[in-house]
């Protein structure tokens, strides 16, 4: 059985490292990699507990899973403990991942920068947790990740986040003001750094920087061996050819790794104590010396090259383990006495290192030293081979690295642990450091065995000769284990130099060190012995030293052996005589040559070899020996008391190497000097002078650390206990010498400088040593006699001090001496108090201080000033208590003179941050006394400098840091102090304009925005500053004298503080809102708080501010924090009552308003109009929101309707403020919405607000904001309305402008007449842009009325006719398209409040088609779907979130009012106008089937129309392009009624042509051939027939009593049809060119019989129009001017196409001008040779597809021109002029346009006489495939119109309306465009080709297809030959396809039979058709 227990608490958290995944067994628990688990208990191999993030689902999972981690619980939930810096990398990845991926969809270019630091800062945070890193690289990797932070957080603009040295987050409550401020500077320059391009970034720990230090690690080396070596590695000077480093010794073995063991991967040296000189030599090299250990020769090996492996993967094998010791041993003999073995020189490595120190980053990784081999040289020679280059092929080398380190040793081993551990040994320079330490006792002496030079004695050759060198003393006997050959070699007892083949005068250069104790020292010497070698193994064993030489370390009178060279004597070794019992008995033969005087001495054994000498060089450095005779003579002057005035004298000669290393002796003898000599007047200033130079020589830079000796021995080894009188009396006396006035020359003139003022100089500059010295043999004194006698040292010493201050006093030149003083005053202050009485001491400080003269060595004074506040005498409460007010005054005087302002900075921040601290005891008087001098000259310092200067931020924080460390009482005390001067109200006003200048966000800040805690900090103190003035302004400025501007001034200051953005904690990201919560809280609330209390202060004086405060409570009260809103909104409701309750008489006051309420006010007009006004300017700025608007209604209704008074009045108030915030909420969101339509909706609805709330300005603002908005997308005449809006405003007189009626468009208009007399032009002009002349000329009337009547202006009103008459001239002669008009509905909640579930009539653009039209209504509602059908939708889609628009296309009603142009003879340009233009009634139709007419569904008595009417807001056009419908209502139209309306139309048509074609002969006589052909042979849809048939049987009338008036109409009219067409046919026979004169026959045939059968029934009918040449005479029935058909309807009956209210093309729309429309048309064509292959008349559209029309467009826009050559064309037409900027609008050719044409100098040339051809031209187009026309004629036909089966009528209409009543765009046009086109007429086959179209046709991409080809029938007898099928995709404005077909079919010749009607096409099934 398994047994759970309960889990460990420290075992209860972890992280799944992997997934688990076992749904199918019982009580498991699924796991995710890296959820979090929290563990309950456990069992062996499974834990049992739940997800953090899914607590309810509980389970078992095996241990292995998981990682158990240590965990803190924070907020209820677990978390991973970790470090802190791991912590906030954590946070800042999950903050700059959002952004990081804003950034990336932005495609900001930061992004990849950010990216990296994050991938950075991801890798440092997995080494930090891994725990795998030592110290050092822990704290490297974290300095390393905060600067990718600090850095990252520069880049993405967040806050900047303040760290110490370490990198921690400081804490920023814990420290004052100025300090937080420097700190944010550190941060600054911090971040700067770490941002440079630098390889390698220095630790931020100051490092020293007068020591420098070289690692080196020996990694390889790559050579032949054949036996083991010593490796010898030095730094090298190659300027002087001299080492400069100790040797670092490698014994490198025969098979290529160290021998010894410890050695083995720990190659490396610490070449330290190189100075800055050093670093900076021209040439620097690291050079390695290999010296072979073996025989003379070398030995050959089976292995004779062997190349060096990589220490650290080598291994020690047992032969090299048995080598590694075989070099120079401790007794100086070989390793294994068997072994014949000797130092040989081998080679030379070299390397030139002055680049590299240079720049350390260039050259990482392994540097290569080049070596080669000695061979006969020397290792000195092969070296000077190696720098100078002269040396061939270099193929050894080896491989070292290098890195330069800064720092002294014990620094480098605490930051760089990893890379200098304890077993590194450190090679020394060979002398002293630049800077020498205390600690560092050396006592080393480099011996260089320079040279030798030895006769031939016996031997025929040159000697071998090695020189043995030991250390022995004065017995002769060796000193074991004194030297050394280099740093990693253990010490020797003897060094053995290297051997030299066969050179009697070798050159060995080689360097070692001796270190012998210092007790020895003196007495031990050196002692150099002479051998040859000989190669001979047997005979090198027989040898005998030859020669011996020695040196003595000490000499005679006490001091060392002298630095450089020395040359000894050689003397010969007889062994036979030799006695070495006596083994110094050479001690008493002269060691050098220099002592030899010419002698030859000699005793038994030895004798000089006069010829024979050696070479050495001495290099001491010692810090306990000296070399110095002087110094002696003084260290030993009670021996030699007859030198001592010439040994102290002496002692400014001594260097001061040797000084520091006696320091303590000489300091012990100058002392003892001073005590115990005999003749005081000669010694005390000697001893004392002498002591002025041993401080000064320790205080130069290079002995610097020296002091702290210095201070050692005066603390602990000073003993000299009467010294302090006799110093004192030698200071006082030099004092006086120095003040004591100078003697002048003759002419007045000074002396030089005397020696007294030197000496003065000289002591005071060090006069704090000699006051240490003072004190403390003071002290001692005193201790040894119980302190008796301190009344007369403090009588002394204050008789000293007032020497100090008659020595300031005194008038002679001593500046320097004063300086000096300054500089060390703190100093011997400090030191003083250990004797002295602190108060006493203070104020003769201050006595000092004062006694300078005020210009006087001011800097000097403030840097003592600056010196003292760091001192402990600062620190004590009394002392401070008399300093402090000198010091604040002094900086006061500076402050206010401007000068050593930075000083002045620097000592009140010190000031200030000593105050902070816990230890200085009581500071409330010491901020008393700050805050009483310096807190108003600090705060108009700050206030008067400019933001950009460097200092002013720290001004503002030593503000700050004074009002931070204030309390109540302190601003009682500065009240009081101020109010008594009566500068309390200036302090005030002062002070609360600089804390709103320092918030302002007008203003250029003061801190970085992203200083977030200095901000924090700020505003924290701010806040307890305004909390205390509110007290103030209340006690002093409300009774009995009200000051209006103080109150103004801090509810200004206050609410802008409460506002500004760093306060807004809404606007910050979690992280940063919870950090702020957790430091610094949301301080809104106590300011919103403060504010409310204030204002309720005010009492009977709050109506002074009711206007004016209403913004800025306002903008504070849409701070989106619910309390503060809850405290603030009441204001507003106190401020209604207060103006309404206010008098209305001036004088009289508030309260007597109380008492006399006749005297009310009794409205609150100024507070309602600012608060609209700042309504809209803050929910503009992007202030407030709904909840803020929900929450403003319910607090102020609820005190509303608790108001008696208010009641009402107050209610509605609310509503429509309520109201005004819904608007402009709404228009804020959609301002920034890329729908114009809505943008310019919001502004129209705010305009109407205002103007029903009478605000004028506000009005005005968006009248001229709607205007700008027209402007930008060029909506030229909705402009135009709009401004006339302004000018509704003014009057036509000279009165002053009002500020409210101003325009800034005209501000230089300064009277009503002037600004509307401007608007005015500048409306005409936009009208002239949007071509609405009329309303134009309409401005030109008012202005020309005013220049006429009012003014008499004659030359103004001159210019204004001649503008009024272009005007006129432009409606007649310009183009001018007519928009369209579209009825848009708006359903679903989806779209803004203002569109939701309403209806629109939109006004189209210029040549805006139903398509392009839809297609923007979705673009601009790209989430909206366009509906498909016109029923009114169900509550699932207009109570839906989506959004779905119904479009289709109505046509204006034109207004009654316009009757007048009935029955009269008008241009139709005039008219067009008015059909379309200031209408505000629409209509559409839709058709559908009843069969109660009879007949079956397709009967023409059947199709009926459903008309629409609607009314909209306001006419149109207007300011907007489109107005909502306010009114609309439905009804039918019969099919008799439609019948009347169609006939109506057709008449219009002809009449219209007819008056055209007259006015106009060069219009083109094609629509007219059209037109006529469709009416007389309407062989498709059978014209009239269809109606007489329906209608005009007895049948109809006994079914339909009622419609008997209709019939009679129908009737009329078919008979007035008659006169009209002859005398078209009249006319088109007089135009028709000879080519067309078959189809004039046609045509008067038809027409002949028509006109039989019509009058036969109907009777005969007269006409007005008479046909003449010139003119025609005619009377207009009424304005509306048909429509025609375009060349697919050449053979449908005119009568059944027509409709009076068509919602596509109705007659009174003039899309464009015929020439225009023609060409377009025709080149929309393409005409083929031969019958189109694959499709038929039975080819039916696509039953389903139904996509929008935008996306069926097939046009290409680019095609300019097309050639058309036509095949069966009998007649072309010419060229026509190109009108490139008019696509087309309908599919027909209207008459309007025709007659716009008339009208204008646009139409083209009449028709040329056509030319024949003899062969058939083929198409320059090739064929489009079969694939391409499946593609494009499969299209689906339009959603709007149906074209049914034609198979049983003759009326396409009557067909098309029972099919699809609910189509979008389905209208009641009866228009051509409407129906099927026929096909064309048949061409006989003896007619004429004439098919040549050699002109190109301009491509219009919008226009309509108009066929041009007629074909004739040559024969009266209806004879038809062959009819070619010619097939064309005719594209109308859905971009929809029809098939206008011609069919080919047999011809029948039998001219007696008469001809039947052609066939119509069958069409298909379920095509569409959308105009």
């Amino acid at each position: 059985m398994t047994v759970w227990s309960d889990c460990n608490a420290k075992q209860s958290f972890g992280i799944a490292k992997c997934n688990f995944d076992q749904d199918t067994k019982p009580h498991r628990l699924n796991l995710d990699v890296g959820d979090a688990v929290i563990i309950l208990k456990e069992t062996t191999h499974w834990f049992y507990g739940y997800k953090q993030k899914e607590k309810q689902t509980r389970g078992i999972f095996p241990k292995s899973y998981v990682h158990l981690c240590e965990y803190i619980i924070v907020n209820g939930e677990y978390c991973i403990q970790r470090t802190d810096i791991v912590e906030e990398i954590t946070k800042v990845l999950l903050e700059w991942g959002g952004i990081a991926k804003s950034y990336f969809l932005s495609t900001n270019p930061d992004f990849q920068k950010i990216r990296r630091k994050m991938n950075e800062l991801n890798n440092n945070r997995a080494a930090l947790i891994s725990g795998n890193l030592p110290l050092d690289e822990m704290r490297k990797v974290k300095l390393q990740a905060t600067a990718q932070i600090d850095t990252g957080n520069k880049l993405l603009g967040l806050d900047m986040v303040v760290r110490d040295e370490s990198g921690d987050i400081l804490d920023t409550n814990a420290i004052c003001t100025t300090e937080l401020y420097e700190n944010h500077v550190h941060a600054v320059h911090r971040i700067e750094k770490a941002n440079r391009l630098s390889s390698e970034r220095e630790t931020t720990r100051g490092l020293n920087k007068y020591s420098h230090n070289i690692l080196l690690h020996v990694n390889a080396f790559v050579c032949k061996f054949q036996e083991d070596s010593d490796l010898l590695f030095t730094l090298f000077n190659g300027d002087t050819h001299k080492p400069i480093s100790e040797n670092y010794v490698v014994k490198w073995s025969r098979t290529g790794i160290a021998r010894d063991i410890d050695q083995f991967d720990n190659n490396r040296v610490l070449f330290t104590d190189l100075s800055r000189n050093d670093l900076s030599i021209s040439k620097m090299y690291l050079v390695c010396y290999a010296i072979r250990i073996g025989s003379m020769e070398v030995k050959d090996s089976t292995d004779s090259k062997r190349t060096s492996m990589n220490i650290a993967n080598s291994v020690l094998t047992a032969a090299s383990r048995k080598h590694s010791q075989l070099s120079v041993n401790s007794n100086g003999s070989s390793g294994s006495t068997s072994e014949y073995m000797m130092r040989r020189p081998f080679g030379v490595a070299c390397k030139d290192l002055t680049p590299i120190i240079s720049k350390p980053e260039d050259f990482r990784g392994n540097l290569d030293l080049p070596f080669i081999m000695c061979e006969k040289d020397t290792l000195d020679g092969t070296l000077r081979k190696l720098i100078e280059k002269d040396v061939g092929k270099i193929e050894s080398k080896m491989a070292v690295t290098f890195e330069v380190l800064r720092g002294d040793i014990k620094q480098i081993k605490e930051d760089f642990p990893r890379l200098v551990h304890t077993n590194v040994p450190v090679a020394r320079k060979m002398g002293f450091p630049e800077v020498i330490l205390p600690g560092d006792v050396r006592n080393d002496l480099y011996l260089t065995v320079c040279s030798g030079e030895f006769a031939r004695i016996a031997k025929t050759s040159e000697k071998n000769v090695e020189v043995t060198i030991c250390v022995a003393n004065e017995h002769g006997h060796l000193v074991p284990g004194v030297m050394s050959i280099g740093a990693g070699h253990p010490p020797i007892d003897e060094y053995k130099s290297v051997v030299y083949y066969h050179d009697d005068k070798p050159k060995w250069q080689e360097t070692f060190k001796i270190h012998v104790p210092i007790e020895e020292f003196k007495q031990c010497h050196l002692r150099f012995t002479l051998k040859h070698r000989s190669s001979n193994e047997q005979k090198d064993r027989s040898e005998k030293p030859f020669g011996l030489s020695y040196v003595r370390l000490m000499q005679a009178n006490g001091t060392t052996i002298l630095q450089g060279q020395h040359v000894l004597a050689v003397y010969k070794i007889d062994h036979k005589k030799y006695d070495k019992t006596l083994a110094n008995s050479y001690m008493e033969l002269p060691a050098t040559t220099a002592e030899l005087l010419g002698t030859k001495p000699s005793i038994t054994g030895l004798s000089l070899l006069p010829k024979d000498q050696l070479t050495i060089d001495v290099n001491l450095c010692s810090t306990k020996l000296t070399q110095s005779v002087s110094l002696l003579g003084l260290l030993h002057w009670s021996a030699h008391k007859e030198t001592l005035e010439q040994s102290l004298n002496a002692l400014s000669t001594v260097p001061g190497e040797e000084v520091v290393k006696f320091l303590q002796d000489i300091l012990d003898a100058l002392f003892n000097i001073l005590v115990e000599n005999d003749n005081p007047e000669k010694y005390d200033q000697l001893v004392f002078m002498s002591i002025i130079h041993l401080i000064e020589t320790v205080s130069d830079l290079k002995y610097q650390h020296f002091l702290s000796v210095l201070d050692v021995y005066i603390n602990e080894s000073f003993s000299a206990t009467l010294a302090y009188t006799k110093l004192m009396d030698v200071l006082q006396r030099n004092i006086s010498d120095a003040i004591t006035p100078s003697e002048k020359s003759a002419d007045g003139i000074e002396h030089e400088e005397s020696a007294a003022v030197r000496r003065l100089y000289k002591t005071t500059r060090y006069l704090h040593y000699v006051m240490k010295f003072v004190i403390r043999s003071r002290v001692l004194y005193a201790a040894m006699n119980c302190n008796n006698d301190y009344v007369d040292f403090a009588a002394r010493l204050q008789e000293l001090l007032k020497m100090f201050i008659d020595m300031i006093g005194c008038p002679s030149n001593l500046l320097k001496s004063e300086g000096a003083l300054l500089k060390n005053l703190h100093i011997i202050a400090t030191d003083l108090m250990e004797v002295f009485d602190q108060v006493h001491l203070s104020i003769s400080i201050v006595e000092i201080l004062e006694k300078f003269p005020p210009r006087r060595l001011t800097q000097s004074k403030m840097g003592c000033i600056k010196d003292f506040v760091e001192t402990k005498l600062f620190s004590s409460p009394k002392c401070r208590a008399i300093l402090l007010p000198v010091f604040c005054k002094h900086i006061k005087d500076h402050l206010e003179s401007k000068e050593e302002i930075a000083e002045c900075i620097n000592i009140m921040n010190n000031i200030l941050k000593l105050l902070y601290r816990p230890d200085v005891g009581s500071t409330h008087n010491d901020v008393r006394d700050i805050m009483i001098i310096l807190l108003r000259p600090v705060m108009k310092a700050a206030h008067s400098l400019d933001r950009d200067t460097g200092v002013v931020g720290q001004f503002f924080a030593i503000m700050l840091g004074i009002l931070q460390r204030m309390d109540a009482q302190h601003y009682k005390y500065f009240v009081n102090d101020l109010h008594q001067h009566g500068e309390l109200k200036d302090f005030v006003i002062e002070i609360l304009l600089v804390f709103e200048e320092l918030v302002s966000p007008h203003q250029k800040a003061v801190f970085p925005r992203d200083w977030m805690d200095m901000i924090m900090h700020q505003n924290t103190v701010i806040l307890g500053a305004l909390q205390q003035l509110s007290i103030v302004i209340t006690d002093y400025f409300l009774c009995p004298v009200f000051d209006k501007q103080i109150w103004s001034n801090f509810f200004q200051c206050s609410i802008a503080f409460l506002v500004q953005s760093p306060l807004q904690l809404n606007d910050f990201n979690d992280n940063k809102r919870q950090m702020v919560f957790a430091r610094y809280r949301d301080i809104r609330k106590d300011t919103a708080k403060e504010i409310r209390k204030m204002w309720f202060q005010l009492g009977m004086h709050k109506p002074k501010f009711v206007p004016q405060l209403v913004e800025p409570i306002l903008e504070m009260s849409m701070i989106p924090e619910t309390e503060l809103r809850r405290e603030t909104i009441p204001i507003f409701f106190d401020m209604m009552q207060c103006e309404y309750n206010s008098s209305r008489l001036e004088v009289e006051s508030y309260g007597d308003t109380k008492h006399n309420s006749s005297h009310h006010k009794g409205n609150f007009s100024e507070f309602k109009t600012a608060m609209i006004e700042k309504l809209d300017i803050l929910i503009g700025a992007g202030k407030g929101d709904a909840e803020y608007k929900e929450l403003f209604k319910k607090i102020m209704l609820e005190y509303c309707s608790a108001h008696n008074t208010l009641n009402v009045d107050g209610t509605n108030f609310v509503n429509m403020v309520t109201r005004l915030m819904d608007k402009l909420l709404e228009y804020r969101f959609i301002i920034q919405d890329e729908s114009k339509e809505n943008r310019m909706a919001c502004t129209f609805s705010l305009l109407q607000f205002y103007s029903e709330v009478d605000l004028k300005e506000m009005y005005i603002r968006y009248v001229y904001k709607l205007c700008a908005l027209h402007m930008e997308f060029e909506n030229y005449t909705e402009a135009a309305f709009t401004l006339k809006l302004h000018t509704e405003l003014l009057r036509w007189n000279d009165t002053e402008l009002s500020p409210q009626l101003r325009s800034y468009r005209h501000g230089s208009c300064r009277t009503h007449r002037e600004l509307k007399e401007a608007l005015y032009f500048e409306i005409m002009d936009y009208f002239d842009k949007g071509k609405q002349w009329e309303c134009a000329i309409d401005m030109c009337k008012v202005l020309a009325q005013q220049y006429e009547e009012e003014i008499y202006d004659y030359i103004k009103l001159a210019e204004l006719l001649k503008r009024m008459a272009q005007f006129f001239e432009k409606i007649l002669k310009e183009l001018r398209h007519t928009s369209e008009y579209f009825r848009v509905c708006f359903y679903g909640r989806g779209f803004p409040r203002l569109l939701q579930n309403r209806v629109y009539i939109f006004r189209g653009k210029e040549y805006e088609r139903h398509s392009d039209f839809c297609s923007r209504m979705l673009v601009q509602h790209p989430q909206a779907e366009l509906m498909q059908t016109l029923e009114p939708p169900g509550e699932d889609i207009t109570h839906s979130d989506g959004q779905y628009i119904q479009v289709n296309k109505v046509e204006p009603i034109m207004d009654a009012a316009f009757s007048k142009f009935n029955e009269k003879i008008i241009s139709n340009e005039i008219v067009k106008y008015f059909t379309s233009n200031n209408v505000h009634k629409f209509q559409f139709s839709r058709p559908f089937r009843d069969s109660t007419g009879g007949g079956t569904m397709d009967d023409v008595r059947n199709l009926w129309l459903e008309r629409t009417e609607l009314i909209t807001q306001f006419p149109l056009p207007g300011i907007l392009r489109w107005f909502p419908v306010v009114d609309s209502h439905t009804f039918k139209i019969s099919p008799l009624e439609r019948a009347v309306e169609i006939m109506k139309d057709t008449n219009k048509d002809i009449r219209q042509l007819v008056i055209l074609h007259q006015s106009d002969e060069s219009l083109h006589i094609n629509p007219l051939s059209m037109k006529l052909n469709g009416i007389v042979d309407p062989a498709v849809m059978g014209g009239f027939a269809k109606y007489e048939e329906a209608f005009l049987t007895d049948e109809y009338l006994e079914q339909h009593p009622d419609d008997k008036d209709l019939i009679e109409e129908l009737k009329e009219l078919i008979a007035l049809q008659i006169p009209l067409l002859q005398c078209a046919i009249r006319l088109h026979r007089q135009k028709a060119p000879d080519s067309l004169k078959a189809l004039q026959d046609h045509l008067e045939g038809c027409f002949a019989d028509m006109q039989q059968h019509v009058e036969s029934r109907y009777g005969r009918k007269s006409c007005d129009l008479k046909i003449e040449r010139d003119s025609v005479i005619m009377r207009r029935t009424n304005s509306f001017l048909p429509a025609i058909f375009d060349a697919s309807n050449n053979r449908l009956s005119e009568t059944s196409m027509g409709s009076s209210d068509s919602g596509l093309s109705k007659s009174t729309f003039l899309p464009r001008p015929p020439t225009s429309s023609i060409k377009s048309t025709l080149a929309s064509l393409s005409f083929n040779t031969r019958p189109s292959l694959g499709h038929s008349p039975s080819t039916k559209g696509n039953k389903h597809k139904d996509k929008t029309p935008a996306k069926r467009r097939s046009m290409k826009k680019d095609r300019e021109t097309l050639s058309l050559p036509v095949a069966n064309c009998q007649w072309y037409t010419p060229p026509l002029t190109t009108i490139t900027s008019t696509p087309e609008k309908e599919i027909n050719t209207s008459v309007n346009s025709l007659a716009s044409a008339s009208n204008s100098s646009l139409s083209g040339p009449k028709t040329p006489d056509p030319r024949v051809l003899t062969e058939e031209l083929t198409p320059k187009r090739p064929l489009r495939s079969e694939k391409e026309k499946e593609r494009r004629l499969s299209r689906p036909a339009s959603i709007a119109t149906p074209t049914a089966s034609i198979k049983n009528f003759a009326d396409t209409r009557s067909l098309s309306e029972s099919s699809n009543r609910n189509s979008v765009e389905t209208t009641d046009s009866t228009s051509e465009e409407d129906i099927r086109p026929p096909p064309l007429p048949a061409k006989t086959r003896d007619s004429t080709d004439f098919s040549s179209l050699s002109h190109s046709l301009d491509w219009n991409p919008n226009g309509y297809t108009m066929l041009n080809v007629l074909s004739s029938n040559t024969s009266t007898s209806g004879s038809i030959s062959t009819t070619t099928m010619t097939k064309t995709s005719i594209t109308n404005s859905t971009y929809e396809y029809l098939e206008a077909t011609n069919f080919s079919m047999p011809g029948i010749n039998d001219a007696s039979k008469p001809r039947p009607p052609t066939p119509p096409p069958k069409p298909s099934r379920h095509s569409k058709h959308i105009p």
